[in-house]
């Protein structure tokens, strides 16, 4: 059996069916969330590559990947 799993828009980290926060603007673009940190970070208009946590950040230094971020 396939899970379909979606990304995280901020983080790059999977979310599995029933996890997650959806959030869609007034302009009808859909955002995926896979916790309230990462909405709220979101909102707040940080950007992902200045967290050392996010995938975003672990491309641009060249770190290794974890199996939970892509």
């Amino acid at each position: 059996m396939v899970l379909k799993t979606e990304l995280c828009r901020f983080s790059g980290s999977k979310i599995y069916p029933g996890r997650g926060i959806r959030f869609i603007r007034s302009d009808s673009q859909v955002f995926l969330f896979v916790n309230s940190k990462c909405k709220r970070y979101f909102h707040n208009k940080l950007k992902p590559s200045k967290l050392t946590w996010t995938a975003m950040y672990r491309k641009q230094h060249k770190k290794v990947e974890y199996p939970s971020i892509i």
